[in-house]
């Protein structure tokens, strides 16, 4: 099966929608990440959440939510889990 773009797009909308419901909300999420609220607003608006709060939920979720897809589009990762 091909993946395609919106493919990935889709995916990560959907993990990151999964996401705010599992933290408890948009506020929650921001906090949990050390942004603003309006930078969780600009992912819900750009369907993805930035790869430097991926790695932060991936670690504070215990592996839960995995970086990887949250943002499958990301083939290196800066930081370490």
């Amino acid at each position: 099966m091909i993946v395609t773009a919106a493919d990935i797009k889709q995916q990560q909308a959907h993990e990151l929608f999964e996401l705010i419901k599992w933290v408890g909300g948009r506020a929650r999420l921001a906090h949990t990440c050390g942004v603003t609220s309006q930078a969780v607003y600009e992912w819900v608006k750009l369907g993805q959440i930035s790869k430097r709060a991926a790695t932060i939920i991936h670690r504070e979720s215990d592996g839960f939510f995995k970086r990887e897809e949250l943002r499958p589009d990301v083939l290196i990762w800066n930081e370490e889990i």
